[in-house]
């Protein structure tokens, strides 16, 4: 996340710091809001993601929205990956399910490891999740051989019950299919 901190080995975000920031992302004052995702970029860590996430779901005006989705879409620490999955699974934020898969794709953060995980959501899930899933999968590599034939066989199941993403989870199929062939 920290794109000005780029020529470090690694960077360490002050905890202090960090508490703060997630405290004025979670603030009633919109311009303290406002001034937080400003500061993300460079000093965000994958520590404030549920902050985010929390006011990705509490449908903030459109001005909070865009820089939301800046920082958001702009992920370059490849730990983020893990509060995101987190999320996924959180009750609390299914109604925001796309926008996180969309923060993973955009970000370009490797979601390999979690392919049954990503599976599961397209199949349960509506046509719009899916198609975000179906994206992530289509952009990954370095899919486990194992992983790929078990998803497979799990999309065989799934397209044998009559929905409306039957021709979408073809499409997956064909995906992992081609990673597993190539």
């Amino acid at each position: 996340m920290s794109e000005t901190i780029e020529n470090q080995e690694e960077f360490i975000p002050d905890p202090k710091r960090t508490q703060k920031l997630i405290a004025e992302l979670g603030d009633r004052d919109e311009r303290k809001v406002i001034g937080a995702l400003k500061r993300v970029p460079h000093e965000g860590s994958p520590e404030v993601i549920p902050a985010l996430l929390s006011l990705l779901a509490a449908k903030p005006s459109k001005e909070v929205q865009l820089l939301l989705e800046k920082s958001l879409f702009n992920l370059k620490d490849a730990k983020c990956i893990d509060p995101l999955i987190f999320a996924l699974t959180d009750k609390k934020l299914t109604e925001i399910k796309p926008d996180i898969l969309t923060c993973i794709w955009q970000s370009g953060l490797d979601a390999s490891d979690e392919l049954s995980l990503l599976i599961d959501i397209a199949i349960s899930d509506d046509f719009l999740t899916a198609i975000e899933v179906l994206t992530i999968v289509d952009n990954t590599e370095n899919y486990r051989d194992e992983l790929l034939s078990e998803n497979i066989a799990k999309l065989d199941q799934a397209i044998t019950v009559k929905s409306d993403k039957n021709d979408l989870l073809g499409n997956l199929r064909q995906v992992l299919l081609e990673k597993l062939l190539g």
